[in-house]
C-alpha cells in the first residue's frame, strides 16, 4: 500500500468559522476517505494538546503534532515532548514583567497566565477559552511552583520594549510574527529546536517514510516551515498574503471545500 502522511493546520485550514470553529463536511468525507485509503492524518499546529478544539478531538486523527514540534503523539502515545530548562521556565515571566510584554505560556494540560495584571482583551479572551473548554487545572499563574509549558505566546503594544524582550530571549526561543489582534502586535515564541518542520521530521522517521510521502496543509505564518519543508504544500485560499506563493498548490476557502478539493488535486482519494 503507498500510505502518505497528511499533516494539516488547524485554523484556518480544518476550521471555519473562526473560534471555536467547525470542520467543513465536505472536508470531513475527504479526511474520512483518505483514511479509508490508508493515508495516516495528523493534526500540526501551535495549539498545545490542551488548547484542541472540541471538533479536532472528535475526529480520529492517527496522530498530533502540538506547540508547533514541541511535543509529538501517534496513536494516544506521546513520543516526543521538548522539556524546556528550569533556568528558562521561571525566568520568563520576570522578564515579560520588565518589558511590559503580556502573554501565555501553553503547555500539554494547561495555560499560564499572569494573574497580577488586568490581562488585555486578546490575552483574556484566550484565558476564557481555555477555561471554558478544558478541565479545572486548565488556567494557571505564572507563579504557581510547578509551572511547566511547552512554548508561548506575547502581545505587545506601545508600551512595550519589545526590543528589549527579543534580546532576552533570542538564545532560546524563535519568534514567529502572527497576524496582529487589533491594535496589539502578536507573536509566537517557539523553542529553538522545534518547528512544525521538525515534528514532521520525527514523524517520518518513527515510521520509516520519507518527505516525498508527506503532503502539508496550512494558511499562516507559522505554518511556513513546514509549506517550505515538504514538496507536496498546499495553501488554503483563505491563507495570508506571505503565505501564497510559497507552496505547490493553492486551492479555495476552508470553508468552500478547499481541504476536499485539495485532496483530490493529489490523488489522496
Amino acid at each position: 500500500m503507498d500510505r502518505k502522511l497528511l499533516f494539516f493546520d488547524i485554523d484556518g485550514t480544518l476550521l471555519a468559522g473562526g473560534i471555536p470553529g467547525y470542520i467543513p463536511e465536505s472536508a470531513i468525507k475527504g479526511l474520512m476517505q483518505a483514511q479509508a485509503n490508508g493515508h495516516y492524518l495528523f493534526i500540526n499546529s501551535g495549539r498545545t494538546f490542551s488548547f484542541m478544539p472540541e471538533a479536532i478531538k472528535e475526529f480520529p486523527f492517527d496522530g498530533y503534532i502540538c506547540g508547533c514540534g514541541t511535543e509529538v503523539i501517534f496513536k494516544g502515545e506521546s513520543l516526543f515532548h521538548n522539556k524546556l530548562p528550569d533556568s528558562v521556565r521561571f525566568g520568563l515571566k520576570d522578564i515579560l514583567r520588565a518589558t511590559n510584554v503580556q502573554g501565555a505560556f501553553e503547555g500539554h494540560s494547561s495555560c499560564f497566565f499572569d494573574e497580577s495584571i488586568e490581562l488585555i482583551p486578546p490575552l483574556a479572551d484566550i484565558r476564557g477559552v481555555y477555561a471554558s473548554s478544558n478541565g479545572p487545572d486548565a488556567v494557571r499563574s505564572f507563579d504557581d511552583p510547578d509551572m511547566d509549558f511547552d512554548k508561548f505566546v506575547v502581545f505587545t503594544d506601545e508600551n512595550s520594549d519589545f526590543d528589549r524582550f527579543l534580546k532576552a530571549v533570542e538564545n532560546d526561543f524563535t519568534c514567529v510574527q502572527r497576524e496582529p489582534a487589533g491594535k496589539y502586535h502578536f507573536n509566537e515564541m517557539i523553542p529553538k529546536n522545534c518547528s512544525k518542520a521538525t515534528g514532521i521530521d520525527f514523524m517520518v522517521k518513527h515510521l520509516g517514510a520519507s518527505l516525498d510521502d508527506c503532503y502539508v496543509f496550512g494558511d499562516s505564518s507559522n505554518d511556513l516551515s513546514m509549506l517550505r519543508h515538504v514538496k507536496n504544500s498546499v495553501a488554503m485560499g483563505n491563507s495570508f498574503p506571505e503565505v501564497l506563493g510559497q507552496t505547490s498548490y493553492v486551492t479555495t476557502r476552508v470553508d468552500r471545500d478547499g481541504i476536499y478539493l485539495a485532496l483530490k488535486h493529489f490523488h489522496l482519494i
